[in-house]
């Protein structure tokens, strides 16, 4: 086996199924002099498992906490001829997870860094959820949605504003109030899939609209508590509204009153402002001066 040339590679490891570790991942985690990892432990305990042994300079911590402090005393390995494998606890490191900043700084320095790819939530949901992206329809990555309810429905509000996919985490026990939140903001006819525990034993996979999300993941909680654990993963589709307000024969005034009496206030602002061109201001605006509405569904 060949030992990796100096510089930073870059490794996706698994998300949960322990074989779909690449053969070139292998022989470069094998072979470095260094790993960096997200935690020290799990990594280990990785290594074990596939029977990789433990690089000649050990292995050495470099999470959100604290990589902007470790990265001088990596790319002064890196200066010295070293090789150094990044990954994080499960996945691709810099998809929501740490190594942007170390990665940043390999490049300014003239480092060679090579990626290694491999297993990712992002790309594996995505591949399964059968939505179509197009160029005037793209795919943006959200990361994790605020923790906060505020914040959480003004990230929606912001991903309902592009047309395309979306993609977001989130975690176990927010993921309930997230779908609540998005039927609400993006509507519950919007189109989604979540994915839970991916490629491990109890892998998940719903794709409907969010009223049946939301529908058929009670159904399963309801039947096993257990199927609400680990991190998820959700795909929205969202597809443009403004070719059914334009080619109406109602007008502005009279599509403001049907969606003040048939949706939520965030959602019928945002049909209006990207059917009519309204800035969403205008829009709120223009809803509150007809009166009384359809109440939003309380999230509590």
């Amino acid at each position: 086996m060949e030992k990796p040339e100096p510089g930073l590679y870059v490794v996706a490891t698994p998300i949960g199924h322990l074989d779909d570790l690449s053969p070139r991942a292998r022989a470069v985690l094998s072979g470095v002099d260094l790993i960096c990892a997200e935690d020290t432990r799990k990594t280990t305990s990785l290594l074990g498992a596939l029977q990789i042994p433990r690089p000649r300079l050990g292995l050495l911590a470099v999470h959100a906490h604290n990589e902007r402090g470790q990265v001088d005393q990596i790319l002064e390995r890196l200066e010295a001829g070293c090789s150094v494998a990044l990954v994080s606890d499960a996945g691709t490191p810099g998809i929501s997870d740490p190594g942007a900043r170390l990665v940043d700084e390999a490049w300014a320095q003239g480092h060679r860094v090579t990626p290694l790819p491999g297993p990712s939530a992002l790309t594996a949901a995505l591949s399964v959820s059968g939505f179509w992206s197009q160029e005037d329809q793209p795919v943006t990555f959200w990361g994790f949605l605020p923790s906060k309810p505020q914040a959480r429905r003004q990230r929606l509000e912001a991903i309902g504003q592009r047309r395309g996919l979306a993609v977001v985490f989130e975690s176990p026990h927010r993921i309930a109030a997230c779908l609540i939140d998005a039927a609400e903001v993006l509507g519950a006819d919007c189109q989604a899939l979540l994915g839970r525990e991916l490629s491990k034993s109890y892998e998940t996979l719903l794709r409907g609209s969010l009223g049946q999300l939301i529908e058929q993941r009670a159904e399963g909680l309801g039947r096993d508590p257990q199927s609400g654990q680990g991190e998820h993963v959700l795909v929205f589709n969202i597809q443009p509204d403004e070719a059914l307000l334009q080619t109406s024969p109602l007008g502005l005034s009279d599509w403001a009153s049907l969606l003040k009496a048939n949706c939520p206030p965030t959602l019928a602002a945002r049909l209006l402002s990207k059917g009519f061109g309204l800035d969403r201001q205008a829009s709120y605006d223009l809803l509150e001066a007809l009166g009384p509405g359809r109440r939003a569904k309380s999230t509590k």
